[in-house]
């Protein structure tokens, strides 16, 4: 016959190891971009004379031009809770209206992280990156 405090432990062990299945993914997902930044202020300012050459002549100087509204509630509305993939879509692969894919990848990425700056969204030490940092959510606001 088995020891009761083995059979016992040999529970807790399973236990935790469900526990840890289940608690795994989150303990180790990554940090919420907006606590280190999701791009640097290099990248914002380069945004912003990419944005005023290619973008402004429809958004407007302050980004509530006759296109869309690029700052505050309606830029919440469309981006809010997504992924950063679908401002990239509509920035890199369909703007500017007149040469849709025009703008290069980089510059694309500079007027992401333009826009992320004018809606308040934190800037840190490492750059947004069109390859890897797509799958972030924006935060819901």
């Amino acid at each position: 016959m088995k020891n009761p405090s083995r059979i016992f432990q040999s529970l807790m062990l399973g236990m935790l190891g469900v526990i840890f299945s289940f608690a795994c993914p989150f303990a180790f997902a990554q940090r919420p971009p907006g606590s280190s930044g999701w791009y640097t202020k290099a990248q914002a300012a380069n945004g912003s004379k990419v944005y005023q050459n290619a973008c402004a002549s429809c958004h407007g100087a302050q980004l509530q031009g006759g296109g869309p509204a690029l700052v505050g509630k309606q830029f919440w509305l469309i981006y809010g809770g997504k992924k950063v993939s679908t401002l990239w879509s509509n920035v890199h692969t369909e703007m500017p209206m007149s040469a849709p894919g025009s703008v290069s990848a980089k510059n694309s990425t500079n007027v992401m992280a333009f826009l992320l700056q004018k809606n308040g969204v934190a800037a840190g030490a490492t750059p947004l990156d069109d390859t890897a940092d797509l799958s972030k959510v924006l935060p819901p606001k």
